[in-house]
C-alpha cells in the first residue's frame, strides 16, 4: 500500500508539473499519467475506469459542445452582442455594463472560451468604429465570463465535476451559488468602472450607433429561431431535472443531437470536428490520476490534515476551502485542482461525520473559489489566454498588466463569497 501511495503521488506531481509548465498538450500529459496509473497502481484496470472516470461529466461536456457549436452557426451570439450596442443608445458606460452582463449571463450556460471567442471580436469592431481603447472591455469581459460561469452547474467545468460527484442538480447551483456570483459581478463592475472611468464615461455619436444593425448577424434565420427555442427547452429541462429524475448528461446529449438533426450532413461532420476532444481526454486522464491517489489512500491522509488544521469546525473549513481554492486556481488550472479536492471533501464526512454531516456548504465554497480563482492571473483560466490573444495585434497585455486588475478582483470576489457563505450557512 505504501508503494502504491508513493507511485500515485509521484505520477500526480509529474502530471501537475507538466500541466503548469505547459510544455506539451495537457490531454497527452494526463492520459500518459492515467495510463501509468492503470499499469502501476490499479489492480483491476476495467474496474478503475468504471469507478473513477466520471462519465456523467464526459457526456455532459460532449453534449454541450455540440449544442454550442450548432447555436454559434445561427449567428445568435453575434446578434446579442450587436443588440447590446443598440440597447446602450450610444452611452459607453451603459454599453460597458450591458456587454459585461450579457457575457456573464451567457457564460453561465456556455463554455467561457466560446463566450469570449464570440464577444471579443464584436467588441473590437465596436471599439474600432467609435475609437475606443479595447483593453478595458476585453479584460472586463474575461473577468465577467469567469464570474458568470460560476453561477450554474454547466457554466464552468469545476461545477460540472462537483455536481456529478455530489449528486447536485442545476437548481441547487442556481439557488446556492448564483446569488454569490451576482453579488460578485455587481461589486466587480463597480470596481472596474472606477478603474476604467476615463475610457467608459463618454458618449458614442447617435449616427454611429444607427449603423449597428443586429439583424445583419443572423446567418441562418431558421436555425436562429430554432436555437432560441432549443435553448429555452434546455433551460426548462435543466430546471426540472430533479423532479423529472433526469441526469445532466441526458439533457446535454438530447440538446446536442437534437440540434444536429436540423443540420445538413456536411455541416454535421464539421460540428463533430469542432468538438474539443483534447478536453475530453484531458478529463479522462485526470480522473484516473486522481483516482490512483484515492485508491492508494493518499487523499484520506490529506482529509485528516484538513480536519486537524481547521480544528474540526465547519466555519474555518469553509473559509479554508474557499481561500485555498481561489488562490491556487489563480496560478494552476482549476480543473485538476477541483478533481483533487472533490474526494478530499468527500472523506471529511467519513472521518468527522458529526461536523461534516452536510457537505453542501463545502461544495459551494469549492465552486466559488475554483471558478473565481481563474480571474487572478493571466494563466488562471483558458478564457484569459484566449481573450488576450485575440487583442494581441492591437495591444500586448502582459502578465503584470492583467495581474494589477485581475488579482484585486479575485480578492474582492473571495471577500464577497466568504461573507455570503458565513451568513447563509
Amino acid at each position: 500500500m505504501f508503494e502504491d501511495a508513493v507511485v500515485s503521488l509521484l505520477i500526480f506531481i509529474i502530471v501537475y508539473l507538466f500541466i503548469i509548465l505547459e510544455k506539451h498538450h495537457r490531454a497527452v500529459i494526463t492520459m500518459l499519467g492515467g495510463s501509468a496509473a492503470l499499469f502501476l497502481v490499479f489492480k483491476d484496470p476495467i474496474e478503475a475506469l468504471v469507478r473513477y472516470v466520471d462519465f456523467n461529466t464526459i457526456f455532459l461536456l460532449i453534449g454541450m459542445m455540440i449544442f454550442v457549436s450548432v447555436t454559434k452557426r445561427s449567428g445568435l451570439f453575434h446578434f446579442l452582442g450587436l443588440y447590446s450596442v443598440k440597447l446602450s443608445g450610444g452611452n459607453v458606460f451603459l454599453f460597458f455594463i450591458a456587454i459585461n452582463t450579457l457575457v456573464a449571463l451567457l457564460s453561465s450556460f456556455l463554455d467561457n472560451v466560446t463566450t469570449i471567442l464570440v464577444f471579443v471580436p464584436v467588441t473590437l469592431v465596436v471599439c474600432d468604429t467609435v475609437d475606443l481603447d479595447p483593453v478595458p472591455f476585453v479584460i472586463s469581459e474575461i473577468i465577467s465570463s469567469n464570474i458568470g460561469g460560476t453561477a450554474t452547474m454547466i457554466g464552468d467545468p469545476p461545477n460540472i465535476m462537483i455536481a456529478s460527484a455530489a449528486k447536485l442538480h442545476f437548481l441547487d447551483f442556481v439557488v446556492n451559488v448564483a446569488p454569490a456570483a451576482v453579488l460578485t459581478l455587481i461589486v466587480t463592475l463597480i470596481f472596474l468602472s472606477a478603474v476604467y472611468r476615463r475610457v467608459i464615461f463618454r458618449k458614442i455619436p447617435v449616427e454611429v450607433v444607427k449603423d449597428f444593425d443586429p439583424r445583419r448577424a443572423i446567418v441562418d434565420k431558421k436555425l436562429f429561431y430554432l436555437s432560441i427555442i432549443l435553448t429555452l427547452v434546455v433551460l426548462v429541462l435543466f430546471s426540472l431535472q430533479k423532479p423529472l429524475g433526469l441526469e445532466s448528461f441526458e439533457v446535454a446529449l438530447l440538446a446536442g443531437f437534437l440540434s444536429l438533426a436540423f443540420l445538413k450532413k456536411k455541416d454535421i461532420e464539421d460540428v463533430f470536428k469542432e468538438i474539443e476532444w483534447g478536453v475530453i481526454f484531458f478529463f479522462i486522464g485526470l480522473f484516473l490520476v486522481v483516482g490512483a491517489l484515492e485508491e492508494a489512500g493518499v487523499l484520506e491522509r490529506i482529509s485528516e490534515l484538513v480536519i486537524r488544521l481547521s480544528k474540526g469546525k465547519m466555519e474555518s473549513t469553509l473559509i479554508s476551502v474557499l481561500g485555498i481554492s481561489g488562490l491556487s486556481s489563480a496560478f494552476v488550472d482549476n480543473i485538476p485542482f477541483t478533481a483533487t479536492m472533490i474526494p478530499v471533501i468527500k472523506k471529511l464526512a467519513v472521518l468527522a461525520p458529526e461536523t461534516f454531516s452536510d457537505l453542501r456548504p463545502l461544495w459551494w465554497a469549492l465552486s466559488l473559489g475554483a471558478c473565481f480563482g481563474g480571474n487572478g492571473t493571466l494563466i488562471g483560466a483558458s478564457a484569459n489566454v484566449v481573450g488576450t490573444s485575440l487583442i494581441a495585434d492591437r495591444k500586448h497585455i502582459t502578465f503584470w498588466e492583467y495581474f494589477k486588475i485581475g488579482f484585486p478582483v479575485l480578492i474582492l470576489s473571495l471577500l464577497v463569497s466568504g461573507v455570503y457563505l458565513l451568513i447563509r450557512y
